[in-house]
């Protein structure tokens, strides 16, 4: 299970912070965030830290207060320190940080954006996490096909299934096997 961390200025992006939780973890991932895994008696920045380096990816949520933001530019410089993925996403209009403008983001900023957004990031993250398994051992098939390959999906039951090529083309349909 992939485990994200959330970075975010609590001035603008607590509400979309608790609302991309909410919908990552019924996604099936484990999310960090600071107002529900921070533990009193031990330093802030040390938990941070920690977190940064537990987690798989670092997703900045970017806000005005956010690019601001001393604590939320610490966050991401320390996930590219210790060679995390780091993905932003833009929340509301603001200009995104020299360091993260190269890198490619999802756009949450509408509700119309929100929805493909949130699609193409969850593809990502469950892209990655696929391609991290293909690394170790595991029951997954031999072959993982990259963007670049045309995979095929089968669907339906045994004796009525759809073949389904990579680029949505239906091969044949209702066919019987055996």
């Amino acid at each position: 299970m992939k485990q994200i961390f959330l970075s975010y200025a609590r001035a603008d992006g607590k509400d979309s912070a608790a609302k991309l939780r909410r919908e990552l973890e019924q996604s099936g991932f484990k999310v960090w965030q600071d107002t529900t895994d921070m533990r009193g008696g031990q330093a802030w920045k040390d938990q941070l830290r920690q977190a940064i380096k537990a987690v798989d990816v670092v997703l900045v949520l970017l806000t005005p207060a956010a690019v601001a933001s001393k604590n939320v530019t610490w966050e991401w410089e320390t996930a590219i320190t210790v060679e995390k993925q780091v993905i932003s996403l833009p929340i509301l209009p603001c200009e995104v940080p020299k360091e993260l403008d190269p890198l490619h983001y999802h756009n949450l900023s509408t509700e119309q954006n929100y929805t493909l957004g949130f699609a193409s990031l969850i593809r990502d993250l469950h892209q990655t996490e696929i391609s991290k398994s293909a690394e170790e051992p595991s029951d997954l098939p031999a072959k993982i096909f990259d963007s670049g390959s045309r995979g095929i999906s089968i669907g339906g039951s045994v004796t009525g299934s759809n073949i389904v090529t990579g680029n949505g083309n239906v091969v044949g349909n209702n066919n019987s096997i055996g």
